[in-house]
């Protein structure tokens, strides 16, 4: 199995909330995790964020910015390339996505094409983007769309 993570899913291995636990669990279990290059921008910023909000102390800021930088190489991080952008085109005009999310999707449905049959297992914790996922017919962890 491949998991396909996006930020919500991502920073969860990094902060502890609600979902991490099963994020943690599906990273070990999956054969490798794909998320979209913007994803760093987008976690840095979470990351950042938590520290300016005192959710992370300093130490723990550094930390997680650490641990993030070290294990980011090992992901398997998608081009923003022009075909994702031509499904952009196509997605924000069948629903009402923000810029990043709509990369993200096009990204999972470009990618999961290239897949052979491979199952692939997109983690999301964004109510409305895991919505959108369930949409297109993807499997999603959580099972039951998020509260926020």
């Amino acid at each position: 199995m491949i998991c396909y993570f996006d930020t919500s899913a991502l920073v969860k291995l990094y902060v502890e909330e609600e979902g991490s636990e099963l994020v943690a669990d599906y990273s070990r279990k999956g054969l490798f995790i794909a998320t979209s290059r913007v994803a760093y921008a987008e976690a840095r910023s979470v990351f950042a964020r938590a520290s300016r909000e005192g959710i992370l102390d300093v130490q723990a800021y550094r930390d997680v910015v650490a641990n993030f930088n070290e294990e980011w190489p090992s992901y398997f991080a998608l081009e923003v390339s022009d075909t994702v952008l031509q499904r952009v085109d196509t997605l924000v005009d069948k629903y009402p996505l923000r810029g990043f999310d709509a990369l993200h999707l096009a990204s999972t449905i470009i990618f999961s094409r290239q897949l052979d049959g491979e199952d692939l297992l997109v983690a999301c914790w964004d109510a409305r983007l895991w919505e959108y996922y369930l949409q297109e017919g993807f499997s999603l962890i959580p099972g039951d769309r998020p509260a926020k």
